[in-house]
């Protein structure tokens, strides 16, 4: 089996591994348990949601087990969902609260979860059926502020071959066969579609889209230093200025005003258009009400709300 995927320093870092009790997060926290010469600190963190009856008491038991006979510090935590809306929306929330509380009240410095390849293709899949650009279809990142996905490499058959290889227990989540849930039908449709290879072949598609992705990234810098006036990031003070002229050179132009404007909350393109060619003194805010952009006259100014 391969590696673990390194693409950041983990030397002597304080890792913390997030363990559900299925095959991908305690083949997760076999691999990182093997490695020594980084020497590298782990604990374990685990949320118990109570959701599945008697399945989630056993994955307790199990995590609580391996991590006594592997010596390591186990974090369990409980929730009791009660509200009627999405509980898988909720306990996700609920678990990265969690997780980014543990993170700096004992100053660890990552959390390591068990996404996969398989993961990943399912993550664009999803994102294509609901529409999105080359940043929905180049895969799960690796990191994502504090959290990293070193099994982004590994597919699930490679994932399973490591756990039966060096008998590692695991409890299957029965949630992830109700095919109610949209990831869990393309899931199923998947496993019926491609093999390993494909997988991997897909896999390197994202690498690509990565690459290409960062090419369109410098290539908005530039096009920034083209249509601003002046650049500045504290827009409270300083607005930023943009030339309506320089701006509607560029084409296509649905295109640049979400690139341009998407890192300031402005989503709806057709509400960008609608003032571009409005009058002077019309203004639009941003889906956080955060920013604004105001019409005057040839440009437009982009500034900060005032809270």
């Amino acid at each position: 089996m391969k590696k673990l995927k390194y693409k950041i320093d983990l030397k002597e870092k304080k890792i913390y591994i997030a363990v559900s009790g299925g095959v991908d997060s305690l083949v997760l926290l076999d691999l990182f348990f093997r490695i020594k010469d980084l020497k590298i600190k782990i604990e374990v963190l685990h949320c118990n949601f109570k959701l599945r009856g008697d399945e989630s008491e056993e994955e307790d038991k199990l995590i609580q087990t391996i991590c006594k006979n592997q010596k390591l510090i186990l974090h369990t935590k409980s929730f009791n969902l009660r509200k009627k809306s999405s509980k898988q929306i909720l306990a996700r929330k609920l678990r990265y609260l969690w997780f980014k509380r543990m993170l700096k009240t004992n100053s660890f410095n990552y959390i390591a979860l068990g996404h996969h390849l398989n993961d990943s293709i399912e993550t664009i899949f999803l994102n294509i059926i609901r529409g999105t650009g080359i940043k929905g279809i180049k895969g799960i990142g690796f990191k994502k502020k504090y959290l990293i996905r070193p099994l982004l490499d590994f597919t699930k058959q490679e994932i399973l071959s490591y756990a039966k290889t060096n008998k590692i227990s695991w409890i299957e989540d029965s949630s992830n066969r109700n095919e109610k849930f949209l990831r869990n039908k393309i899931r199923q449709i998947l496993k019926k579609l491609l093999n390993n290879e494909a997988y991997l072949g897909i896999n390197k598609t994202c690498q690509i889209l990565k690459d290409e992705d960062l090419i369109i990234k410098n290539h908005i810098n530039i096009i920034k230093k083209y249509i601003w006036l002046k650049t500045n990031r504290n827009l409270k003070q300083n607005p930023l200025r943009l030339r309506l002229k320089n701006l509607l050179n560029l084409h296509p132009i649905k295109i640049y005003l979400y690139q341009i404007f998407k890192d300031y909350y402005f989503n709806n393109i057709s509400s960008l258009i609608k003032l571009i060619i409005s009058k002077s003194g019309k203004k639009i805010n941003s889906k956080q009400s955060d920013f604004s952009i105001k019409k005057k006259k040839n440009q437009l100014i982009l500034y900060r709300n005032k809270k």
